[in-house]
């Protein structure tokens, strides 16, 4: 159980009280997380979570009046998710997404490209890359490379936005990165919600949160280490393609909107992925909600989810 005390319950809202007090960890996750994230457990944690997720996410197609079109693009699928009213100002603009899960779970059809599409008025693709155990690193970031480079040559890269989430926001980095050695074009603009940039498990939020957040690191680290890193044992985790936090950055990186919460495992990596770009001269916003939790902006209803996710379409739209 996540421990949430009268004094943290005052400085947030009812609904996001609620929330954490309905979460339960697995017993003992330091001990028990590398056999629960096992790669031959993997197919039926992603089974058992994706169908608990489905419902959720057949509830925001109604509620934001979507179409959804399975296609594919450099060879990969990607899922084209369309609101039912497309706002004008948006009527030529596209968003790719990443969707996140530890780079084990997770559907192009996630609730992020969902509510963004639904509450920004804008076409979403979402690209269904390859998931580890079955593959590992490199894959998954090559195939999203792909689509990228496939979409600049479509799009007016003007017009085109980018997001991920998580590993979903690991992957969209390394993707940029990858798109900068080619000399692609980079997107307007770019929303990482709770990234997830270094992956060598360093930083203060990955201990002072570890049982605090809705998932325990130890299980995040599990699921990393034991199925999307490459088995070479001599991979250096700091590879700036497998941890973009240790590549280099400069003034021509997109401008880029970083959310992040107090009980997020990944608070370490977005703090210091924002200073990184403000350092090299990139612009750059860090909204991090009070009390909130690794991937809290899509828990639709929430109060502080609606105002943070307010502010990141201001960020992405409101000057282009």
């Amino acid at each position: 159980m996540v421990i949430i005390t009268p004094g943290q319950k005052a400085a947030i809202s009812s609904q996001a009280a609620a929330y954490l007090e309905n979460i339960r960890h697995p017993p003992l996750p330091g001990l028990l997380s590398p056999f629960i994230a096992s790669p031959s457990r993997i197919p039926n944690l992603r089974l058992t979570i994706g169908q608990k997720l489905a419902a959720l996410e057949e509830e925001h197609i109604k509620r934001y009046n979507l179409s959804i079109t399975e296609t594919t693009i450099a060879d990969i699928p990607v899922m084209v998710i369309e609101p039912h009213v497309i706002a004008p100002s948006n009527e030529s603009k596209i968003l790719i997404n990443i969707f996140g899960g530890g780079f084990v779970m997770g559907t192009p059809r996630e609730r992020a490209a969902l509510i963004m599409a639904g509450e920004c008025g804008i076409r979403v693709y979402s690209i269904k890359y390859s998931l580890s155990p079955e593959v590992r690193y490199p894959i998954a970031r090559d195939e999203c490379f792909a689509v990228y480079r496939k979409l600049v040559e479509i799009h007016d890269p003007a017009n085109i936005y980018a997001m991920g989430s998580s590993s979903g926001a690991t992957l969209m980095i390394t993707t940029l990165l990858l798109a900068r050695k080619d000399k692609l074009p980079m997107p307007a603009r770019l929303f990482l919600c709770t990234p997830a940039v270094d992956l060598t498990g360093a930083g203060d939020s990955m201990v002072s949160n570890a049982n605090r957040d809705i998932m325990p690191v130890a299980l995040l680290s599990a699921m990393v280490r034991q199925n999307y890193a490459p088995a070479d044992p001599e991979f250096d985790f700091k590879d700036p393609l497998f941890s973009p936090l240790f590549a280099s950055y400069d003034a021509t990186w997109p401008p880029t909107v970083i959310t992040s919460g107090t009980r997020d495992i990944s608070l370490s990596s977005a703090v210091r992925f924002y200073w990184k770009l403000r350092g090299a001269g990139a612009k750059a916003e860090l909204l991090v909600g009070e009390g909130m939790w690794h991937g809290f902006n899509w828990e639709v209803d929430i109060p502080e989810s609606i105002a943070l996710r307010g502010a990141v379409r201001e960020f992405l739209f409101s000057d282009n």
